[in-house]
């Protein structure tokens, strides 16, 4: 998939933009605010496809800046200006402003070598998808949803299954689910409603005190889907802040009280969690096992490592990249340049996301940053250094513990995963925190 930076500092308009280019461009969005934040985003993604940016953000010259260091760095990257900008008209497309989303995706079609035959035929859907798991913790919704059926080649019809006052349980979705529906599809002018409406929904249930322990893992697996998702479709607004900051109360919650981890592997598995979340969870609970053991833990470490989990993975698509722990594993991985580029760049990513969250502390950064044991934030160091934060070291011991208990090729039981630790990582500090490891699980 294409990558395109966006900036444009209206809310409103950005949202907009960026659910029409993700939807009927294929290209992927990433929200920056100015040119230096562009700028130092090229640095880690010289690959990107497509810069849309105003003219002008306040009163920096945003546009002239960044065509400057694509023409310095010489950069193939194609540039579309919202607003005037006479110093590059002759050499840069110049939306005038207002600038409607139809008149933007056509030019980032035409920008990222999409015919203009394939952005219209694409820009007569009246229906996005969303996956089925938006509906497991809802009981009604703000509006009509539906099905698609294929007529024929490139020819679908939209059959109302949920209607806006109807009434179901998770039972209902479940059924569909095992017909082999894999989304449901609503309203274009709906979408951003509805999301915002199971969003608050599940905050609403995850704040819930009384929610038994297995119900509330399964909700926030779920709300760890939401928030993937909707990071990588419109990036973090307040909506995904507000649910991922629920969520990670909830598996703090969970985490203090989780059942033996033999049981609460079969748990996760026994109920399709995805391995997205099942990687989250035991990644959490093994942090807060090895914490526990440490002289110097700390309460709020547990809640720091509980974010670092929660958001570790969160920019990428398939499970075969988030089982990657190493560079060798990254150069042998069947996976595209492109997929290759996002796990090679995802812990960078993940914090260049997280600079705007308010709960985003630097403790947390630098431990995601590090995460597998690079100061950078690039690639995989195979045998990390010393120099590294206490906590990072506890999370890459613990990360990589989880990663080979959830993979079927690699050994599935402790005696067996911790030789295969104390052999990769050899530094004394790193021992010391895998030694925790053998202590008896509770």
């Amino acid at each position: 998939m294409s990558q395109t930076i966006l900036v444009e500092p209206n809310d409103d308009l950005k949202k907009i933009f960026s659910l029409n280019l993700s939807t009927f461009v294929g290209t992927d969005v990433i929200f920056r605010q100015n040119a230096d934040d562009v700028i130092s985003l090229l640095k880690i993604l010289p690959q990107v496809s497509l810069i849309i940016t105003k003219s002008k953000v306040g009163q920096e010259e945003t546009a002239l800046k960044i065509f400057q260091y694509l023409k310095s760095e010489s950069l193939e990257t194609s540039l579309i200006i919202l607003g005037e900008c006479p110093k590059l008209a002759n050499d840069v497309l110049c939306l005038q402003e207002p600038v409607s989303w139809e008149v933007l995706v056509k030019q980032t079609a035409h920008h990222l070598g999409i015919t203009l035959q394939d952005a219209s035929n694409k820009i007569k859907s009246d229906y996005l998808p969303v996956g089925l798991y938006y509906f497991y913790d809802i009981q009604k919704t703000p509006c009509d949803v539906f099905i698609r059926i294929k007529k024929g080649v490139n020819e679908y019809q939209f059959v109302k299954r949920i209607h806006s006052k109807d009434t179901f349980d998770k039972s209902l979705i479940l059924r569909y689910e095992e017909q082999g529906l894999k989304e449901f599809y609503i309203p274009r002018d709906y979408i951003q409603y509805f999301t915002i409406f199971v969003t608050n929904s599940l905050v609403q249930k995850l704040e819930n005190s009384d929610m038994n322990l297995e119900e509330r893992i399964l909700t926030t697996a779920n709300a760890h889907e939401i928030v993937k998702e909707s990071i990588q479709l419109l990036g973090l607004d307040q909506a995904t802040i507000d649910l991922s900051d629920a969520s990670i109360n909830s598996m703090v919650k969970s985490v203090k009280s989780s059942p033996e981890v033999a049981n609460l592997i079969k748990f996760l598995f026994s109920n399709k969690v995805s391995y997205a979340y099942q990687h989250c969870h035991l990644l959490a609970l093994m942090c807060h096992y090895i914490l526990s053991r440490q002289s110097w833990y700390r309460e709020d470490h547990l809640q720091i490592l509980t974010f670092v989990s929660f958001f570790s993975d969160i920019t990428l698509k398939s499970n075969q990249q988030m089982e990657i722990t190493s560079m060798k594993d990254l150069f042998e991985a069947n996976l595209t340049d492109e997929e290759k580029r996002s796990v090679m760049n995802h812990a960078a990513e993940a914090v260049e996301i997280l600079k705007d969250h308010p709960e985003a502390n630097d403790y947390i950064k630098t431990v995601l940053i590090q995460s597998h044991g690079r100061a950078d934030g690039i690639g995989f160091e195979e045998n990390p250094g010393e120099d590294l934060h206490p906590l990072s070291k506890v999370f890459i011991i613990a990360d990589t513990f989880v990663k080979i208990l959830l993979n079927p090729e690699l050994p599935n039981k402790k005696q067996d995963i911790l030789p295969i630790i104390y052999s990769r990582f050899t530094n004394p500090s790193y021992q010391k925190i895998a030694k925790a490891l053998e202590q008896k699980f509770p």
